[in-house]
């Protein structure tokens, strides 16, 4: 009998020893101050001292004076002393645009292109201040609070783990690590430690880039506008005005490489020349039997 006794003893202590702590539940304006600080201190930290912020296939790493994005179509290096390198690849162009593009430039083999003195931040676009686009590109709110706000009262806390329901979308896990900065927010996972980051090569110039990519993708550009501008208004109901308008406001008017727009009788041109081959390329949307239709007119 005294074994048996003791055996069950000692499965009882075990199983008391594991359960975990009770959660406790706390107004959730403490919650949101708290996590709203340990948010600042986690920016603070990532921009002065470094570290690496993973978001679902994205991975920004921040090391001092430079900080790199990794990830489906947002492979970019910024550096402070000198400016924003981006993947070439990342361009949205097809791979014998891009071929053409740097065959214009005399530079088959680059991969990356380069703006010096200025950096890119996600949210604001093109800015003159590295630490604006370092903490750009930290995908954690500026104010943790915010994100938060309409979570149900209260919050449940279990030591540096706090869970916020969330209306429509359920638990939202945020975790601290021992100095009050952020583990976890969400789906967004933040580790601290000094971080390398090289400094890309094979670069050309983004202004000459830009020309060169909007050159060489003259055609599916206007191909896509086109397509789309016929699409939207025979939704609304096609007409030889809703066409022009639709169409004026679907051209981009800050592009290196312009394109132009001119009416016709049942509809629109848009056209362009490429600056490099001298070639005239233009698509043609009009009205034909209460329809809106998009044509390639040349070359």
């Amino acid at each position: 009998m005294r074994p048996a006794q003791i055996a069950g003893v000692t499965m009882l202590l075990t199983v008391v020893c594991a359960a975990p702590a009770a959660a406790d539940s706390v107004a959730l304006p403490e919650a949101l101050t708290a996590v709203d600080g340990a948010c600042t201190q986690t920016r603070t930290a990532l921009t002065t001292s470094g570290g690496a912020v993973v978001e679902g296939d994205t991975t920004v790493t921040l090391a001092g004076d430079r900080f790199a994005v990794a990830g489906p179509g947002a492979n970019r290096v910024a550096v402070a002393a000198e400016g924003t390198y981006a993947a070439l690849s990342d361009d949205g162009l097809r791979a014998k645009e891009r071929k053409a593009a740097l065959r214009y430039l005399k530079r088959p083999a680059a991969t990356w292109w380069f703006n010096p003195g200025a950096f890119w931040s996600p949210g604001a676009g093109w800015s003159a201040s590295y630490a604006e686009s370092a903490s750009g590109a930290i995908p954690i709110p500026t104010s943790c609070a915010q994100e938060v706000a309409a979570a149900a009262d209260p919050v449940e806390r279990d030591g540096r783990r706090w869970v916020f329901t969330l209306p429509g979308q359920g638990a939202f896990v945020v975790v601290e690590d021992g100095l009050g900065r952020l583990s976890q927010f969400g789906a967004v996972a933040v580790s601290y430690a000094a971080q390398s980051v090289s400094v890309p090569t094979g670069t050309v110039e983004f202004v000459a880039w830009q020309k060169a990519s909007q050159a060489a993708s003259l055609n599916s550009t206007m191909k896509q506008i086109s397509r789309s501008v016929a699409a939207a208004v025979n939704a609304q109901g096609p007409t030889v005005a809703g066409i022009d308008a639709a169409t004026r406001a679907a051209v981009p008017t800050d592009r290196v490489v312009p394109l132009k727009v001119r009416q016709l009788r049942r509809g629109v041109l848009i056209y362009g020349r490429n600056p490099y081959t001298k070639t005239y390329h233009a698509w043609r949307v009009y009205l034909k039997k209460g329809e809106a239709l998009a044509r390639r007119v040349a070359p």
